[in-house]
């Protein structure tokens, strides 16, 4: 960036040493700057650049910042009006206004910001009113006021001592000068001020401007009085004439321009250039452009262009151009065709025929005499040509013979395109009008003027495009038709054949094809390339040197071939020169002529070569003056500027204001490059850029390229801003060029900025992912560990368990064996049992049947001892009955009973003996036999009892077990 600043200071030095010419004809481009566009107040002082280009105008609501498309206003700190601006070799800029003087220099966010340099001051010297005039003056700067003078260098002021109140002041050649109330003119000797030899003069007379003249003579310029000459020893009056008329304009200002000429700004008629004659090149006021006829500042910029500092605006006059608005007067109407003829300029446009009388030899044209309309031309004019030295007019009402400043109608067929004539018919003319052919002739009879004779029959399309063929035959072009060859007869007053060419003959389209004549060779342009005919094969096919020479460019639709070789072509919305050299090729021109872009009328465009110095381009506004010999500078190095860099969606998001500084907030790399941090909420960024080419900027177009994100360039366009939305975070750079009018490129601009990632993604959140992706590890192998003891212990058990499982299977299944040995027992011991209770009950139904059969004996016995009449007899049966009864009673039954009871019941009379102490043997074998189930009719034998006693001995154990009524005796019994 260093380097760069130091190649626009070089450039800038070097600019102040050109020598600069400004046209006399026509007026410069203007370009208006009012006070509802830079949002500031009506007037401007003082105007000063940096290297780099940028503008600042001491304005009364403080300093303006211009950068070619964006206004900023920098306020002083009391609010006070801006006299003055200076900058400094380094490109510092100084401002001087009420009581305050100073400097501008970029804070933490690259905004100018206002720095003063009052507070250097001692207390009693800090009121001094306005600052009028700063110097860059012997490595320091001088800050003049009325009331003081102030000298600063290397943080130290000092001041310029006076015994009377100061006037302006001036810097002529590294040597300051200022008028002294009631002293004169004085010039800064050391530390002291010393009026000049004659300085006397202006002791009463107020200076304005003081300027290098030649050699040592300055030029010395008052606002009341007129002009007057200073060559070092002497004070003369310079210019009576200019000086009267200065007199009565009241100049203000005044600024050299380059070696020759000389710009005065005045209060009453705006803006005056001289030359060092004293003859006014260019007088431009309000009538020819200006907003305000008040002058109070002039600036010639890099490009050796002029700003004007208005009393209400500021105005861009591009003076260095070759171009110019012509005429200075802008009624005249859109420009269709122009001519200079017999010392008359004529001008043809959509309202009439315009002319004036017009010496182009002459260096200066002072005349303020303006174009008059041609008598009965009113209306749309189409085409002016001289034929055999006669000034036709081609006209919307039909076509007219033009002498000076009238116009005669020669025929009333509407619509005069364009008209041929060749020697070889010396008295015929032909027209092409909006229906077909005309044919003119002169004579003798006729006054050897052009006289209509009439249509020409057989053809009666619209003839605008027309070249008249070696052999007489005419190619004319129809814009949406195409191209026909018209054969007319020898009287040339019928068209006895045309034939039509269209895209079987080799044409891509039929629309927009026009034919030329350059070095008399017929040539046919259209939007598809340029063709020729070829005469044997009667078609058309590429022509390919034209074709060559525009290359890849958009084919020209309109040639216009000048007498020296040379060709201008339209091309789309430009237009170009094609400069005829020495071997017959041509060097392709278009950089001068680049401002003119889109201000032609479509199909209508023309050129008007008068001479090698004055050429004439009819356009949309009027008419445009170039003059060759006019050198301008089209290659100059320009910057383009990121202006603003603002963060979308949040307050205050302005975080570059587009000044380098060495700030903290905004970081420089190696290269001076500035860098910024955005947190990643900040992703969405808004990019404002210009170019300070003040010469047509709507013409300058941007290319930009987010180094980062976009993988290519963008296309040119002429948007002054790029806006990005969800930058995912990285390092990136916005880089921006442009390209101005000329087609040169600028030194690009850069800014590199970093998108932070989301704290989620931020090196302190990686910090802590990482601690706790070692926690986790930590944690894992923690829980690997504990897992695999767990799992291990789990293992364990699920072996225990399956272990137990076993072992209970083993168990169970023992068990089961056990159950099976202990059921197939048990079945043994049921078997058992059963045999035993069967053998029981058997035993025990014998014991029954026995012992019934012992009563049924003994009852027979005793039946039998009734008769038995025989003592021994009876003595034998009753020792018999003796045995049976005690048979019958015999309690060696009961104890095998019992024995064999308790077993099979599983001792249940010794139970009930343990729980029933109370019971009887008696009870117990009732108990016993109640178990077995037996009734009481089956249990009287086996007691030897009744069945009533049976009963009796139940009641008798329902008492003794004390049971209810409702109880079942045996039920209860059977559950001990």
């Amino acid at each position: 960036m260093k380097r760069i600043s130091l190649i626009f200071l070089l450039i800038f030095l070097s600019n102040l040493h050109v020598s600069s010419k400004v046209k006399s004809t026509g007026i410069p481009f203007i370009k208006n700057h009012h006070r509802s566009e830079y949002k500031g107040g009506t007037q401007n002082w003082d105007i000063a650049q940096t290297p780099n280009g940028l503008l600042y105008f001491a304005n009364n609501e403080g300093v303006l910042e211009f950068d070619g498309n964006n206004w900023r206003v920098i306020s002083m700190p009391n609010n006070s009006v801006v006299r003055s601006l200076a900058v400094d070799s380094s490109g510092q800029v100084f401002v001087g206004a009420y009581n305050e003087f100073g400097y501008l220099k970029p804070d933490n966010q690259g905004k100018l910001i206002y720095h003063s340099l009052v507070d250097l001051l001692p207390e009693k010297d800090r009121e001094f009113e306005e600052v009028w005039q700063i110097f860059p003056y012997k490595k320091g700067i001088l800050f003049h006021s009325f009331q003081k003078s102030f000298f600063y260098r290397d943080g130290v002021i000092s001041q310029i001592q006076s015994e009377n109140e100061f006037h302006f002041s001036f810097m002529v050649r590294d040597q300051f000068y200022v008028r002294e109330q009631k002293k004169g003119l004085c010039k800064l000797d050391g530390s002291s001020l010393d009026v000049l030899k004659g300085g006397e003069l202006f002791a009463n007379i107020e200076i304005v401007s003081m300027l290098p003249f030649s050699n040592n003579t300055i030029l010395i310029a008052t606002a009341l009085d007129g002009l007057f000459l200073y060559d070092g020893t002497q004070i003369s009056t310079w210019n009576n004439e200019l000086s009267q008329l200065f007199k009565r304009n009241q100049v203000f200002t005044g600024l050299a321009i380059g070696d020759s000429m000389f710009a005065f700004g005045t209060v009453r008629n705006g803006l005056y250039i001289i030359n060092k004659e004293g003859q006014i090149i260019q007088n431009i006021n309000t009538e020819k452009g200006l907003q305000n006829n008040t002058v109070l500042s002039l600036f010639l910029d890099q490009k050796e262009n002029l700003w004007v500092g208005l009393d209400n605006g500021i105005d861009y006059l591009e003076i260095s151009s070759p171009l110019s608005v012509f005429p200075k007067d802008k009624n005249v109407g859109a420009g269709y065709a122009s001519i200079y003829y017999k010392g008359f300029l004529y001008l043809g446009t959509n309202t009439g025929l315009f002319t004036r009388k017009w010496d182009f030899l002459q260096s200066m044209v002072n005349s303020e005499e303006e174009f008059e309309l041609v008598k009965n031309t009113s209306g749309q004019v189409w085409s002016l040509q001289v034929v055999d030295d006669e000034l036709i007019c081609g006209h919307n009402k039909g076509t007219f013979s033009i002498d000076k400043k009238i116009g005669t109608l020669i025929s009333d067929v509407a619509g005069g395109w364009n008209y041929l004539y060749k020697k070889e018919f010396p008295n015929n003319m032909i027209g092409g009008t909006y229906t077909g052919l005309v044919l003119y002739e002169k004579s003798a009879q006729t006054n050897n003027k052009w006289k209509f004779v009439k249509r020409i029959e057989g053809f009666n399309e619209s003839s605008r495009e027309m070249v008249w063929n070696s052999d007489n035959t005419i190619w004319m072009c129809h814009g949406y038709k195409g191209v026909y060859r018209l054969f007319l007869n020898e009287g040339l007053d019928k068209c006895i054949k045309s034939k039509f060419y269209g895209k079987e003959d080799g044409f891509q389209s039929n629309l927009g094809i026009d034919v030329h004549r350059l070095r008399d060779e017929i040539v046919f342009s259209s939007g598809n390339g340029f063709y020729k005919y070829v005469a044997e094969l009667d078609r058309f096919e590429a022509h390919q040197y034209l074709n060559n020479l525009f290359g890849r460019e958009e084919p020209a639709n309109r040639l216009v071939e000048q007498k020296n070789g040379d060709v201008w072509f339209f091309q789309g919305e430009n237009i170009g020169l094609l400069k005829s050299q020495v071997d017959n090729s041509y060097e392709m021109i278009k950089k001068p002529f680049a401002p003119l872009k889109s201000s032609f009328i479509a199909a209508f465009e023309n050129v008007s070569v008068i001479n090698k110095e004055n050429v004439l381009f009819g356009n949309e506004n009027g008419f445009v003056h170039y003059e060759p010999t006019v050198v301008k500078k089209y290659n100059q190095a320009f910057h383009a500027f990121i202006r603003e860099v603002r963060i979308n969606g949040s307050q205050d998001s302005i975080i570059y204001y587009g000044t380098y500084s060495n700030s903290k907030a905004i970081q420089f790399d190696s290269e001076g490059e500035n860098r910024i941090e955005l947190p990643y909420k900040s992703n969405a960024v808004r990019f404002k850029y210009s170019a300070p080419q003040f010469s047509h900027s709507e013409l300058t177009q941007y290319q930009y390229q987010l180094i980062g994100f976009d993988e290519t360039a963008s296309i040119w366009a002429n948007t002054l801003q790029k806006e990005y939305t969800n930058l995912p975070e990285g390092e990136y750079v916005f880089e921006v060029v442009s390209q101005n009018q000329y087609g040169v490129n600028s030194v690009k601009d850069q800014f590199h900025f970093t998108i932070l990632p989301p704290w989620y993604r931020s090196r302190v959140a990686f910090v802590i992912y990482i601690i706790l992706v070692l926690l986790c590890i930590y944690a894992t192998i923690i829980i690997i560990r504990y897992r695999i003891e767990y799992l291990q212990n789990q293992l364990k058990k699920e072996q225990e368990e399956e272990l137990r499982l076993k072992e209970q299977k083993f168990r169970e299944e023992a068990l089961i064996s056990e159950k099976e040995i202990v059921q197939l027992r048990n079945e043994k011991l049921r078997s058992e049992v059963e045999f035993k209770t069967r053998e029981l009950a058997g035993s025990t139904m014998n014991i029954i049947h026995k012992n019934e059969v012992l009563s049924y004996s003994v009852g027979e016995l005793k039946k039998a001892l009734k008769k038995i009449k025989d003592p021994t007899a009876l003595v034998q049966v009753r020792q018999l009955m003796k045995t049976v009864d005690s048979e019958f009673n015999s309690d060696q039954d009961w104890e095998q009973f019992e024995v064999h009871f308790d077993q099979v019941h599983e001792d249940f009379l010794k139970r009930l003996r343990l729980l029933h102490p109370q019971l009887t043997p008696k009870d117990l074998r009732i108990c016993a036999y109640l178990r077995m189930n037996l009734s009481s009719k089956e249990i009287a034998p086996l007691m030897n009892i009744s069945v009533r006693g049976v009963e009796i001995s139940r009641y008798r154990l329902r008492k003794k077990f004390n049971i209810a009524r409702e109880e079942n005796l045996i039920d209860f019994i059977l559950n001990v």
